[in-house]
């Protein structure tokens, strides 16, 4: 089989290796198919093959950004939560939007979803997936983010949008119930996943788990048995979001004390969680991911990645909902650093911060890598690993001199630099443009479901519904 070769030239090499070398100036570095080849000074094009080559001087090569934890689906509603609390995202959003979406809508939304996160640079991405209301909706969502090629895990949501919006009573009728959810979660586990190799599938097969406070542990332990017994790679959850006056554990210590814990967990969030639930989430291999915009702004607490790191657990970071903040990876690493910074910053005098650049940088990438089990083939640039590189143009008046290429990227670079996006060795954004991307007619379909989802919402009367969550609120705080 014939292979094919990608040569960047001359760059500067951020390539997070857990070493004092991970800066490596004026390298090369070969692309074979989809892995990384080789990594050097001067490295010549394979003899009489055809080789892309690319002229990188002046760049900076880091690997793709690894997004923990996002609900694609609210691409659609970009901008709507800006300044909604987590109350009035949970009922009005939530409970009315999320019933409103037909499979076109999840489509359209998680496509451009994943276009938009490779156009920031994210290469890898775990898709919480809460807008499952038929089986049409579960093809549509795997379908949207398989088209746009973006690796990461599809997490199959069990959580039951209400049929009637608004009513969240009416689940308790749906025939889209968590039987059905999960048959359906088998079927298209066999249909769309049938190889869930990370080495060997772009996107894998996950499930996201309901919502730990709407159950009892006993229901929450038997959805955790059922999507093991589903080959689930992943299994998320929302976990500890809420503050409360008395110390409480919950998805965590639901599932330590059955014994349930593992690598194969994934927690967003986490700011409220116990101590005994820290420890169990170290010991267990089970990685944790804050979501900094989204959490600050919704009252879910101050980021946990940096006492999650402290005490030996996976930590990393995501970006959670479009319908806040935009996709800006580099924005959400400087949000989460500069908060701690503000957080433990001693007044002693000294030149040096505890919490450094690159450690941002590493939750960013090979941090994701570990949260999401991936790290034996992609978080940094590294001979025998899957070709996921994002490579930043610094040339403009934002970025010279650049004097510090990790501190440059973290804090002076932006979306605009981000010239060529590289993933499992295919070029996808090139020159600052999308490739093969019809932009105009995507974004005609964004527009015109956006403005159909929000008339539809202006139509559900919320009385009940608001009752309903500010009770469930005032108890779980």
């Amino acid at each position: 089989m014939a292979h094919s070769y990608i040569l960047l030239k001359g760059a500067t090499v951020i390539s997070m290796e857990a070493s004092d070398q991970s800066l490596l100036e004026q390298r090369d570095i070969l692309i074979e198919d989809e892995s990384i080849k080789a990594i050097d000074r001067d490295i010549p094009p394979p003899s009489d093959k055809d080789t892309i080559t690319i002229d990188a001087t002046g760049y900076i090569i880091t690997p793709g950004f690894v997004d923990g934890h996002h609900h694609m689906w609210q691409h659609l509603l970009r901008g709507l939560t800006v300044d909604w609390s987590l109350y009035g995202y949970c009922c009005h959003l939530r409970s009315v939007f999320g019933s409103l979406y037909t499979p076109d809508d999840v489509y359209f939304a998680n496509y451009a979803a994943a276009l938009s996160l490779l156009n920031n640079g994210v290469t890898t991405v775990l898709d919480h997936c809460h807008v499952i209301n038929s089986t049409a909706h579960a093809d549509a969502a795997v379908k949207g983010l398989k088209d746009a090629g973006i690796r990461g895990t599809f997490c199959y949501g069990f959580y039951q949008n209400p049929p009637v919006p608004g009513d969240m009573t009416s689940t308790a009728t749906a025939e889209f119930g968590i039987a059905a959810r999960l048959e359906d979660a088998v079927r298209v586990r066999r249909e769309h996943f049938a190889d869930n190799d990370i080495n060997r599938s772009l996107l894998t097969f996950g499930v996201a788990l309901n919502e730990p406070p709407l159950q009892s542990r006993e229901e929450n332990v038997k959805e955790l048995d059922a999507s093991r017994e589903l080959g689930a790679r992943l299994i998320t959850v929302h976990t500890s979001v809420m503050p409360s006056d008395i110390t409480r554990g919950e998805a965590i210590q639901n599932f330590s004390d059955a014994k349930r814990m593992g690598p194969d967990l994934v927690f967003s969030h986490g700011a409220y969680m116990t101590e005994s639930e820290m420890a169990a989430l170290q010991t267990s291999g089970a990685g944790v991911v804050s979501t900094p915009d989204t959490e600050l702004q919704m009252g879910m607490g101050y980021p946990v990645v940096w006492k999650a790191g402290d005490q030996g657990c996976r930590a990393c970071l995501g970006l959670d909902i479009t319908s806040n903040q935009g996709n800006d990876f580099m924005a959400q690493m400087r949000l989460a650093l500069q908060i701690q910074r503000a957080r433990e910053l001693d007044r002693t005098v000294n030149r040096d911060l505890r919490r450094k650049t690159a450690d941002v940088l590493r939750m960013a990438t090979l941090g994701g890598a570990e949260v999401m089990q991936m790290e034996s083939s992609i978080g940094s640039i590294t001979p025998g690993k899957k070709a996921d590189l994002v490579m930043f143009r610094c040339d403009d008046i934002d970025t010279v001199p650049v004097v510090d290429p990790i501190g440059t990227v973290v804090f002076h670079a932006s979306p605009k630099n981000i010239d060529t996006v590289i993933v499992n060795g295919k070029i996808v954004k090139r020159d600052g443009q999308l490739v093969g991307v019809d932009w105009g007619s995507l974004r005609d379909q964004v527009t015109s479901r956006s403005q159909r989802l929000r008339d539809d919402a202006a139509e559900v009367d919320m009385t009940n519904a608001e009752l309903l969550f500010t009770a469930a609120f005032e108890k779980g705080m």
